[in-house]
């Protein structure tokens, strides 16, 4: 009987000790917090579930369009020399009333001031300021009118013109009542100012 009870025994120690490296194997694997919080962490780290992590990289912010001026081509503005009245294709003529710009097009000679003005029969006097062609086909001109002795001294416009489809394609005002024009030409811009805001045409072609 006494055997017996020692055989038990020793099974019941076998047993416990087996499970017992078990139980120190388990713990053993378990990997140990490395850091509880951010600064734990060397460099850019952060602290995520206990382990220092590399932060996932955010996506670049997109470049805003509107803030890009148009591309250059690979023709530029070419200033064209004013003497007697005319620059390049173009020319002023007195008329009764008013005072003409004419261009020689396909269907005879046009009056570009009608496309500019409002009644180009009370311009005064019309005097091109500068002149430019933009390749073989486009042409920006600053032009002065008296606008039939209105308050101001000069009331200068710039407009664009296709020799190509012979139409007036854009025209604004310049800024200001000063008869002094400012105009500067750089690849694909062209700057135009008086005394007010600037006025800036790019590859031809005045929006």
């Amino acid at each position: 009987m006494l055997k017996q009870i020692a055989i038990v025994a020793l099974l019941a120690l076998a047993i416990s000790g087996c499970d017992k490296p078990k139980e120190e194997t388990a713990q053993t694997n378990q990997s140990p917090a490395m850091c509880a919080k951010d600064t734990d962490c060397k460099g850019d780290r952060i602290c995520e579930s206990g382990q220092c992590m590399s932060p996932t990289p955010q996506p670049a912010a997109a470049t805003k369009p509107e803030l890009l001026a148009p591309a250059a081509p690979s023709i530029a503005y070419e200033a064209l020399l004013i003497s007697d009245d005319a620059a390049g294709p173009f020319s002023i003529a007195y008329m009764d009333i008013g005072t003409a710009l004419n261009y020689q097009s396909r269907a005879g000679v046009v009056n570009l001031m009608k496309s500019v003005v409002q009644d180009p029969e009370l311009t005064g006097y019309v005097k091109i300021e500068k002149a430019y062609a933009f390749g073989p086909d486009k042409f920006v001109l600053v032009v002065s009118t008296g606008e039939s002795g209105n308050s101001c001294p000069a009331t200068t416009y710039v407009f664009s013109y296709d020799t190509k489809s012979e139409i007036v394609d854009g025209k604004a005002s310049i800024d200001g009542c000063s008869e002094t024009v400012e105009a500067f030409a750089e690849n694909n811009k062209l700057s135009i100012k008086k005394e007010g805001a600037t006025t800036v045409v790019y590859n031809g072609k005045v929006i």
